[in-house]
């Protein structure tokens, strides 16, 4: 466990941080850009679906990139850790984070006097911020590149931005709309991507 944790920590503060520094501005500067004060339930899960949502693609996405130089790559290869669970530790790591922007966005909404289910729009708001992110970790592990990544979750947000009904219970944007069946499947699809690209990074060389 030791080692595990002490992987962990080590990737947050040499690889990790300044995303971490991204992530943390961008929550402070969305204040500027929405108000959080007298929404009622459609209103806040508009501010977490249009605004919140952006913390999975800017936690999830770049967790492979110490791998994408081959040497790093070859040198974690080989040691008595696999690549797999050092994933997995900087997947538990984004989602613990992702966990604490969404609280975040919610008791700011709450401290505005905003009223809404807390627990139906947490859950609903990290499912999708999740699915999300796990769009461009998937992309960042099949192709090594991190910026692919980015660049498909945000072309993924954007296209469900009138496009959404086409994608059925995978489409963006329900819960402004009232809607929350999308979780129990949008959660496993979310599990079935960051698998694969976990798999597939273990297994490929860059």
């Amino acid at each position: 466990m030791e080692r595990y944790l002490s992987a962990g920590s080590s990737f947050a503060r040499r690889q990790y941080a300044p995303h971490l520094a991204v992530t943390a501005l961008f929550c402070c500067m969305s204040g500027f850009f929405v108000s959080f004060r007298n929404l009622d339930a459609l209103q806040a899960a508009k501010v977490m679906e249009m605004y919140g949502s952006f913390a999975g693609i800017l936690l999830l996405t770049p967790l492979f990139m110490p791998e994408q130089d081959r040497e790093i790559w070859l040198l974690e290869k080989s040691k008595a850790t696999p690549l797999w669970k050092l994933y997995a530790i900087r997947l538990l790591i984004a989602a613990a984070l992702l966990a604490v922007v969404v609280t975040v966005f919610i008791q700011a909404m709450q401290r505005g006097n905003s009223q809404f289910n807390v627990n139906q729009l947490w859950a609903g708001a990290f499912c999708e911020a999740f699915f999300l992110g796990s769009i461009g970790f998937f992309v960042s592990g099949a192709t090594n590149q991190a910026v692919l990544g980015y660049m498909a979750s945000v072309v993924y947000f954007f296209t469900n931005i009138g496009g959404s009904k086409y994608l059925g219970v995978f489409g963006l944007f329900q819960m402004m709309k009232g809607e929350y069946g999308f979780i129990a499947p949008m959660a496993a699809l979310s599990l079935f991507l960051v698998a694969g690209a976990a798999a597939l990074r273990e297994r490929a060389a860059p």
